[in-house]
């Protein structure tokens, strides 16, 4: 299993970053409220000799000079270990990122010692090849140049092998042994899980965890084929790919696809940005206009959301062999619509996603996705849209939007915002639930950055639901099973329940719970905005168990099923009209109904009267937007982007 951290969100940029700038960037992920887990140092921590692209300045292995180095440039690091102690305070993970083919050259900090480890007088000053398949080499390397940059604070390795693909054992390639030296080195180490992040190096390199699948073209083609090549990367047991998220060459690109790419890295196994050294290529979301900026940072917040689920899942591909992502044939083998639509995969046992990865139509605002459904209900997440498989259908998006889609039975752990993935304990503990006749999911936690996993240090919580035709629905989180190290003693629960009204009532160990329209303390509230029940509960042992049962609760009248993504396209066409200021800007009608939401929040128990009410406004706001002597462009965008909102 990775350590936990690596579920994060991790930032990488080619680029020649000095401490103090390594530190602006970061202390700008906290102004801009972004985790972040992992933050990538590449190559020119060491010195690469002023290189610049063109040049043909040789080392002694014939390699560029400067691609290869173990000695940090002082200019850019004067104090290398306490710039990583400072990320260490921040808890982030700093991985080195290595070129190793051209051995330790002389003029390396570590080249004395080496060469006389080797046998190589250091005054001759002729360099050390590389040669890891031979044993006193490999020993001297990991033990002289690797083990003291780890001391420092080093955290793991970014293993960037793109030399030559033979070594002197026949069938061994460097790639594959340095995989495992460097991760059998980990493991002695015994510290900490061990974590590489490396490049393919063949089968059976799926036990090195993170591959790193190359320098992608940042294009929209690029972005199309990364979910297939994923998901059937599970095929041969290589379940961990991080993939340049925004492309690495040229590098620049619009706003809009590097938020869908984003938000693909949210729904992928590793979520890292990359780029290649180009002063153009922008990696920071926040450096994008403000609507892309906001939709990425969603997309972040729900991945970070999400880790107790995908952390249970990485559990289960340890004891299964079956990844995180897969393609659809996995679960549905008979069906040849599992193998036909190759753009989507399970994330897990409970969700579907079908990323976007075409641009927004300009005339609607909206990007079309060609789906197929398997058999039995689903929930578009992202608008509410109850639909039943298996069909083949056509589903339109906004940007904000991403084509997830959860079992009907569905229960998603989650997790409250946090800095990074180890930042704090989950608590209090989300159960996103989708309700079926009666369904049942165990959370897996362990401590997340140790090998006691191996060795029985884990809990399980199993969380079942079930819900009477009546519109009973009981929520028990059962005791936690098993121990770890900073297993949580107590904790605090939240239901979530998208797609239904507001209970009647809600109880939790027989105690009534309160209507509450702020977050705080335990209560109930209704989020009229997302049409999504919110029950907290105050602290309970983690070793008692803990029921909660909401009366009355019905499904959204089939109208507004999809209310989440009606109000979502309302509130989108607002700024188009209030940017036509002074001459014309929303009407009241488009106000009103896009405060629906808004409305029922403040009111739940006005929820059905405002549906209906939504429905009459609709018609109303339609022919008035029609009417209006406005620019044409706009005009038929709005309409196009509202098109079959009244359906």
């Amino acid at each position: 299993m990775p350590p936990r951290f690596a579920f994060g969100f991790w930032w990488s940029r080619y680029w020649a970053y000095t401490d103090e700038e390594f530190k602006q960037l970061v202390r700008e992920f906290e102004i801009h409220d972004v985790p972040l887990d992992v933050l990538v140092i590449d190559m020119d921590w060491h010195q690469t000799f002023n290189q610049r692209w063109g040049k043909d300045v040789r080392d002694q292995a014939g390699q560029t000079l400067g691609w290869t180095g173990y000695t940090w440039d002082r200019n850019y690091f004067p104090d290398p270990e306490g710039f990583l102690t400072w990320c260490q305070t921040r808890g982030l993970k700093t991985p080195l990122n290595l070129h190793p083919a051209s051995g330790i050259q002389p003029h390396e900090e570590q080249y004395p010692a080496v060469a006389r480890a080797i046998g190589i007088d250091p005054s001759t000053k002729k360099y050390v090849p590389f040669d890891i398949v031979e044993k006193r080499f490999a020993r001297t390397y990991m033990d002289l140049v690797i083990h003291p940059l780890e001391k420092q604070g080093v955290d793991f390795w970014w293993l960037d092998w793109q030399q030559w693909g033979t070594t002197k054992i026949p069938g061994v390639t460097p790639t594959w042994w340095l995989n495992y030296v460097f991760f059998t080195h980990m493991e002695r180490a015994g510290k900490a899980r061990p974590l590489l992040f490396h490049r393919w190096g063949g089968l059976g390199n799926h036990r090195y965890q993170i591959g790193f699948s190359g320098d992608v073209i940042s294009v929209w083609e690029s972005l199309q084929f990364q979910p297939y090549f994923t998901a059937t990367a599970s095929n041969v047991g290589f379940g961990y790919w991080s993939h340049d998220i925004g492309g690495h060459m040229p590098g620049t690109i619009s706003p809009e696809l590097y938020t869908r790419w984003i938000q693909w890295g949210a729904f992928s196994p590793i979520i890292r940005t990359h780029t290649t050294k180009n002063p153009g290529s922008e990696r920071r979301i926040w450096a994008y206009p403000t609507e892309a900026f906001l939709t990425m940072r969603d997309a972040i917040l729900l991945r970070y959301a999400l880790i107790p689920y995908i952390y249970t899942m990485a559990r289960e591909a340890y004891e299964t062999g079956v990844s995180l992502c897969r393609p659809m044939y996995y679960d549905y083998p008979e069906i040849s619509e599992a193998y036909q639509f190759t753009g989507e995969y399970m994330f897990g046992d409970q969700v579907l996603v079908a990323p976007v990865t075409t641009q927004l139509d300009s005339s609607t605002l909206l990007a079309t996705v060609p789906l197929w459904l398997p058999p039995g209900e689903w929930l578009e997440w992202f608008t509410g849209a109850r639909l039943t498989g298996p069909q083949v259908l056509e589903r339109r998006f906004g940007l904000d939007e991403i084509p997830v889609y959860l079992k009907v039975g569905s229960i998603i752990p989650m997790a409250p915002p946090m800095k990074n993935a180890e930042s704090q304990p989950v608590d209090p503990l989300i159960l996103t639930v989708v309700p079926d006749l009666s369904s049942q999911f165990a959370l897996y936690e362990d401590a997340g950055n140790s090998l006691g996993y191996q060795r029985g240090e884990f809990a399980r919580t199993t969380i079942r639901t079930k819900m009477s035709h009546s519109g009973e629905l009981g929520v028990e989180i059962l005791p936690a099973e098993g121990e770890y190290a900073g297993k949580l003693k107590q904790r605090k629960y939240e239901i979530r329940v998208p797609g239904m009204l507001p209970p009647s009532s809600v109880l939790c160990n027989d105690s009534p719970l309160r209507l509450s329209g702020t977050a705080d303390g335990p209560g109930w509230s209704y989020d009229g905005s997302l049409a999504e029940i919110r029950v907290r509960t105050t602290a309970f042992p983690t070793s008692s168990k803990v029921e909660i049962i909401l009366d009355g609760v019905r499904p959204l009248p089939g109208w507004s099923i999809d209310l989440r993504g009606k109000l979502a396209r309302l509130r989108r066409v607002m700024p188009l009209l209030d940017n036509l200021w002074p001459e014309e800007w929303s009407p009241d009608v488009l106000v009103a109904a896009a405060q629906t939401g808004n409305r029922i929040s403040i009111w739940p128990e006005k929820a059905e009267s405002e549906i209906n009410g939504l429905r009459k406004r609709i018609p109303v706001l339609l022919e008035e937007i029609r009417s209006m002597s406005i620019d044409h462009a706009v005009k038929a965008r709005v309409l196009g982007h509202l098109k079959g909102i009244e359906e």
